[in-house]
């Protein structure tokens, strides 16, 4: 394998990668009111394969949609893209297009390593416009490539509590958002369907898509 960023101490990411071109995953977005699940919307992620120039690349894509018989409640259309080196799955471009109820954002990132730079262009209904330039740091992601960077995590000889760090570049800003690792759990869904799982946890930003810092528990 080979090793990259802040994360080389604690994980080696293998040649092969834990995903395929023309994958494509679709989840249920479900709003839990009281006893009764609503599948209020759907999220799909898809992996393309890209060439720019001598460029090779991994296009990743997200969508995640309100249906449209609950759009009279809560409008929800939001697209993320991020193109990202293969032969070292760093960052190039990111791009989040997202319209949730009366507030929007359209932010572009291009990540420039000949020049130590990420140069973004920062929209957003409630603070307006304006472009931003940081220096570039190693091991800096924007969130789409951050996901999927994650899957190259390997809880299997984890130990309880053991934690991974990650700096995410979310609305122009630098976060250090940590995944950990919570052991091994068996749960079962209002189906009765039961799957043999990792527990991890996140934390969310304050300010940012969420109105306070809270923890996120996952199933995976």
């Amino acid at each position: 394998g080979f090793l990259v960023n802040s994360l080389a101490a604690q994980i080696t990411l293998l040649e092969k990668y834990p995903f395929k071109i023309g994958e494509i995953g679709t989840y249920d977005a479900i709003y839990q009111w009281g006893f009764i699940e609503i599948r209020a919307g759907e999220v799909q992620f898809e992996i393309q394969k890209l060439v720019e120039g001598s460029d090779s690349l991994f296009h990743f894509k997200s969508i995640g949609n309100s249906k449209p018989k609950y759009d009279w409640i809560y409008t929800v259309r939001d697209t993320f893209q991020s193109k990202v080196y293969t032969h070292h799955f760093l960052p190039k471009y990111y791009q989040r297009k997202t319209s949730e109820g009366n507030y929007s954002v359209l932010n572009t990132i291009f990540f420039d390593y000949d020049q130590h730079s990420i140069h973004m262009e920062l929209s957003n209904s409630e603070k307006g416009s304006q472009t931003k330039t940081m220096a570039y740091e190693e091991g800096i992601y924007d969130l789409q490539t951050a996901v999927y960077y994650a899957r190259f995590l390997d809880f299997e000889n984890a130990f309880m509590g053991e934690e991974y760090k990650f700096t995410v570049i979310i609305d122009g800003m630098l976060y250090q958002i940590p995944i950990r690792y919570e052991g091994k759990e068996m749960i079962q869904l209002s189906d009765e369907t039961s799957y043999n799982c990792y527990r991890i946890s996140t934390q969310v930003i304050e300010g940012t898509i969420f109105k306070s810092h809270q923890t996120i528990k996952i199933w995976v």
